[in-house]
């Protein structure tokens, strides 16, 4: 650096030293008095335009409060580069060394000129920014005058004042360097740490390390719950895969278990056969009349025997079938637990997802606490919702292991089953038609327990049409019951009739087994051996004939009459299934319907119905499993008490009393199945009412999310609304810059023209001296004539001539000198002019600064709102992505109730079929329940049982009317806190319209500062414009009075060539070099202005309209000011 300045330093004085000689060398010294002028005229301006760079004052790149504007290296360091061109034209200013007296006089005239114009420009180098460069320069000009004694002579005092200076700031320069460099490279580096720390996390500035670290630590904790929500999926999954084997091994043995099974069927039809060719042997001993009543009973006794065996493979068959079914179901319901695992993976990532935007929305909600007010309500529903969500979850998982435990309760339950259905098919066979007649009352109390279920379901969707049958029902059995009891009492009343020892009459015959197979105390197996006279005993023996009869009549009537209802109940039970089916239908239509208006709301809906009938189903599965358990046991125990009552026919009573007693611990067992159905439905709509009210917090969610999408919608358009002001604001900043530019362009131009009529004056005064000089030249002319009309008389004409012509001159310079007057006013008054123009602008200048404090304010208003808007679309690309995520789970969560729905119509369809098989059970029941009424009598007391079962079932449906009373009122709590909730919501909403109509109100207020300001930047162009028009106005009056002076120079040019001699040459040589140097120095003045404005132009357009101007000036064609136009179209400025 001290070489470049070395060099810069010795280049300067050789020109100078090139310049002197050729001063001296040049010609008189007239000319060189007019150069020297001429330069000093040249001087101000110069001197203002000597540092057009503003960035390098560094009084001028500090603020108001003294701060730093720019972190900018390149505005600290110019101000120690040190240029070549700067140094080149300092020189300049100095003028060169004459030896002569005449020169010396010149140069005292030249220093006050160049100490005073400066002074008034304020351009002193001192301010505007020079002090680095002139001090750089004269760190080496002690080296340089100890090599050169005799240039350090020629500087002037404030060249050497600046060096000494130098000297001293030289020294701290590089440290100044070093430690700007440090505190630049640390702020820069912070930059773009601070930019990463805005676009990755919700942060803006490294000032808060406190949010940083809680940023860290939630990501921290996010990442800690993320793992263990992994560990515990996969440690889940690897539990399901075990449990899903051991599922699949116990199939296996079940399925083998029925082929033994099936093996041990046929085992007992062999022992079967063995046994009846074992009791046709002692029916051989007796007399003819018991052989063929033996033979008649064995007949039939052989043909119940075939169609109990009948009945028993067909419901092996049943139960084999029931098996298949178990199987699929078990399959159906790892295809479940399959699906719920999905489920719940899907749920984990939801929630997840969930807690990363809620922890993203915290943070953004520390970042600005305004917006936090406004979301603080939706996150506390988020919340909730994803507390919900995670209850669900928990609810499936304990599903999954309700699942699980099912499924090994079918498992033991089918392994028991085979195993009792292996004793009970090696069983007595006279048992198998007891069993039979037990396991159809069972089938039956199926059907009608499937019945209840069903009418149950279609209570709760027609209370009223229930209960009017019900009161009907009440009626029926109360009233049945009294015919019942009273053949009953009519038969317990007859005493014992004893027969003749001889053959026995076939009435009582029949009398005796009716009385057996009914099981009354009057019938005994000595009733054959008693022998009073036959004769005596014909009368009572007639009359129990007749009120036997009678008691049959009225069962048969009893029994037409319940068959009839049973058919009425029939009818009632298929115009059940048909209204199930339509009112399925119409659900069906009226979801369809709601998923066209509500996709999200209907959506939800049918999750948590279709998860409410998953659980119904999967407690109806368990039910099921209970009733077959139950139903093993009491096989258990019937064949039990049928292998103590098949020794003898005496223990059949005692046999058909614990029957009684394991069929009352059936109806206590079915009472208690109905108590679990009761506790189960109380379970389903404990879970219906979570589900409702999941679905009343979405639907109340929805109109808030419909809101912030509206939001979201209006603050796009005010994104767009203020991008576009933005870029109007730009547009006015450029427009500033332009002004900016145009007023330093016409401050210039003031200088210039207060330059050029600092030359008028200047010029005007060397032609009054000129003036005086030919005044004196015509009296010493004078002189001459009158000594060379005493010498020679040839000269007199010629005198005569030219005193002619002096008077000629003479009139000429009196008719002149008014005009020069008139110049003097005229550029007094121009003077006054640019006085006044000064003042305007000053005046301007003060309104800029106004305008440009408002402009200031402005932009700190939209960079708070561009602030607040970056803010707003990140919140509102956070609730773009959680809508996103929600229409995923949505569409996830509609998929997986397709899946269900599918599973449910499987399962459904398998209903179905189970009801189609019992339907034609309960048909088989009826017929064989005739054929046992018209063999027996027993089935009256079976049927006084099933009244009071009736009975019963009517208490409960009572209660369960009752229960579904307080669901009612329930549900109306329920609906008055949905209503209240609703006001809530509006409440809310109404607040929400609120906030978005202040937004509104602060953008119009926006709206209408920016047309304020659009209009003050209206206003100073049009002050501009006339600012503009009155400087092209100065220019042609300038331009005028230019055109003047060149004629009065003309005219005086000429006068003196009249006047002049050949003596007289260099006088006139150097009065015509002054005149033309004159002529050229407002030419060059204006050329220079006008290459400044082109320079300095920032706008290519006016660059454009400055190239004519130059056209004219530098005699440009076509070709030229095209190029010249091509190349300021290339022009960038940096």
């Amino acid at each position: 650096m001290l070489q470049r300045i070395k060099g810069a330093i010795d280049r300067t004085i050789a020109e100078e030293q090139a310049r002197a000689k050729a001063v001296l060398e040049g010609g008189a010294p007239g000319s060189s008095h007019v150069r020297n002028s001429s330069s000093l005229s040249r001087t101000p301006s110069t001197a203002g335009t000597r540092r057009p760079r503003p960035s390098q004052n560094p009084s001028q790149d500090m603020s108001a409060d003294g701060t730093a504007a720019t972190s900018d290296p390149a505005v600290f360091e110019a101000a120690f580069v040190i240029d070549d061109t700067d140094e080149t034209n300092t020189p300049s200013r100095v003028s060169t060394p004459v030896s002569t007296d005449k020169e010396g006089k010149a140069k005292d005239l030249e220093t006050p000129a160049r100490n005073t114009e400066p002074v008034k420009e304020g351009t002193d180098p001192l301010q505007n920014g020079d002090r680095s460069s002139v001090k750089s320069a004269a760190g080496q000009t002690s080296q340089s005058a100890t090599l050169m004694p005799s240039t350090t002579a020629e500087l002037s005092p404030e060249i050497r004042v600046r060096l000494r200076k130098l000297d001293k700031l030289e020294k701290t320069y590089p440290e100044l360097l070093r430690s700007y460099r440090i505190a630049h490279g640390r702020a820069t580096s912070i930059e773009p740490f601070e930019k990463a720390l805005r676009e990755n996390t919700p942060l803006t500035s490294i000032k808060d390390p406190e949010a940083l670290i809680e940023y860290l630590n939630q990501l921290n904790l996010k990442g800690d719950m993320v793992m263990d929500e992994l560990k515990r999926v996969s440690g889940e999954k690897d539990s399901y895969k075990k449990k899903a084997e051991e599922a699949d091994k116990e199939a296996a043995a079940l399925r083998e278990e029925i082929a033994a099974l099936k093996a041990a069927q046929a085992e007992a039809a062999a022992a079967q056969d063995a046994k009846d060719a074992k009791d046709a042997e002692p029916t051989a001993e007796k007399t003819p009349d018991e052989k063929t009543n033996d033979e008649q009973e064995a007949a039939e006794v052989k043909d119940n025997d075939n169609k109990e065996i009948q009945e028993l493979q067909a419901e092996l068959k049943t139960k084999n079938e029931e098996v298949e079914k178990l199987q699929t179901e078990v399959k159906a319901l790892k295809e479940d637990l399959e699906t719920a695992k999905d489920h719940s993976a899907e749920l984990v990532e939801s929630l997840e997802k969930a807690s990363s935007e809620l922890s993203e929305a915290r943070d953004a909600a520390a970042v600005k606490a305004s917006i936090e007010t406004q979301l603080e309500a939706k996150k506390t529903e988020i919340e909730s919702l994803t507390e919900r969500l995670t209850k669900t979850q928990s609810q499936l998982e304990e599903v999954e292991t309700q699942l699980q435990k099912e499924k090994e309760e079918t498992a033991t339950g089918l392994k028991e089953e085979a195993a009792k259905l292996a004793a009970s098919e090696s069983k007595n066979e006279e048992l198998q038609s007891e069993l039979m007649k037990i396991t159809e009352a069972k089938s039956t109390l199926d059907a009608k327990i499937e019945g209840l279920t069903s009418e149950i379901e279609t209570l709760k969707k027609a209370k009223a049409e229930d209960e009017a049958k019900i009161d009907e029902l009440e009626k029926k059995i109360k009233s049945t019951p009294a015919p019942s009891a009273a053949p009953a009492a009519a038969v317990t009343t007859v005493p014992p009739t004893p027969s003749t020892p001889t053959q026995p009459t076939p009435g009582n015959k029949k009398k005796n087994n009716k009385k057996k197979k009914k099981g009354g105390a009057s019938a005994t197996p000595a009733a054959t051996a008693s022998e009073p006279a036959g004769t005596e005993d014909q009368v009572p023996a007639e009359s129990t004939e007749t009120t036997a009869t009678s008691e049959l009549t009225a069962d048969q009537a009893e029994h037409a009459r319940l068959k009839e209802e049973l058919a009425r109940l029939q009818e009632e039970l298929a115009d059940k299934d048909q209204r199930i089916e339509r009112l399925a239908k119409q659900r069906k239509t009226e979801e369809d319907l709601r998923e066209e208006i509500e996709n999200l709301q209907e959506s939800l809906k049918e999750i948590g119905f279709e998860h409410v009938e998953t659980k119904q189903r999967l407690k109806d599965l368990e039910q099921e499993k209970k009733e077959l358990k139950a139903r093993i046991d009491e096989l258990e125990k019937e064949v039990e008490a049928a292998a103590s009552a098949a020794q003898t026919n005496t223990k059949l009573q005692s046999e058909h009393e614990s029957l009684r007693e394991e069929f009352d611990d059936l109806k206590q067992k079915s009472q208690t199945l109905q108590s679990d159905l009761a506790a189960a439905q109380q379970l389903a709509q404990s879970r219906y009412k979570d589900l409702t009210d999941l679905r009343e917090v979405l639907q109340k969610a929805q109109p808030e999310l419909k809101s912030l999408r509206q939001e979201a919608a209006t603050l796009k358009t005010v994104r767009e609304e203020l991008a576009a002001r933005n870029a109007d604001l730009r547009n006015l900043e450029k427009r500033e810059k332009d002004l900016k530019a145009d007023l330093i362009r016409s401050q210039r131009l003031a200088a210039d023209r207060d330059g050029e009529i600092k030359a008028l004056h200047d010029k005007v005064g060397q032609e009054t001296n000129a003036r005086l000089k030919l005044e004196d030249e015509k009296r010493v002319l004078g002189r001459d004539l009158r000594r060379s009309e005493a010498e020679k008389i040839e000269i007199a004409a010629r005198e005569e001539k030219t005193a002619r012509e002096l008077q000629r001159v003479q009139e000429e310079a009196n008719k002149l000198r008014p005009r020069i007057r008139e110049l003097e006013e005229e550029v007094n008054r121009l003077r006054k002019e640019g006085d006044m123009m000064r003042e305007e602008v000053q005046l301007k200048s003060s309104q800029y600064t106004s305008a440009q404090n408002l402009l200031g304010s402005m932009r700190d208003q939209t960079a708070e709102l561009s602030i607040q808007l970056k803010e707003a679309q990140g919140q509102c690309e956070s609730l773009d992505e959680e809508l996103a995520e929600t229409r995923k789970m949505l569409s996830e969560r509609t998929r997986e109730a397709e899946t269900m729905r599918r599973l449910l119509q499987d399962v459904d369809e398998r209903a179905d079929s189970k009801v189609r098989d019992m339907r034609a059970k309960m048909e088989a029941a009826v017929e064989e329940r005739d054929r046992i009424e018209e063999e027996t009598s027993a089935l009256a007391r079976r049927k006084s049982r099933e009244t009071e079962e009736l009975k019963q079932k009517v208490r409960d449906l009572e209660r369960e009317v009752k229960g579904l009373a307080s669901e009612k009122d329930e549900l109306e709590h329920r609906e008055k806190e949905w209503k209240k909730r609703r006001d809530e919501l509006e409440s809310v909403e109404e607040r929400s319209n609120a906030e978005v109509e202040e937004m509104r109100q602060t953008v119009s207020n926006l709206r209408s500062t920016l047309d304020a300001s659009e209009l003050l930047v209206r206003e100073t162009e049009k002050k501009n414009a006339e600012l503009r028009r009155a400087v092209d106005d100065y220019r042609l009056r300038y331009d005028k009075v230019q055109k003047e002076l060149k004629t009065v120079q003309t005219k005086l040019a000429s006068a003196s060539s009249l006047a002049g001699s050949g003596s007289r040459g260099s006088v006139d040589s150097a009065r015509s070099n002054s005149i033309g140097s004159a002529n050229a120095a407002p030419d060059a003045m204006y050329l220079k202005t006008i290459l400044l404005q082109f320079l300095e132009q920032k706008d290519n357009k006016l660059r454009a309209q400055l190239v004519p101007v130059l056209g004219k000036l530098l005699n440009f064609d076509k070709t030229d000011e095209q190029k010249w136009l091509t190349a300021v179209q290339h022009i960038t400025i940096k």
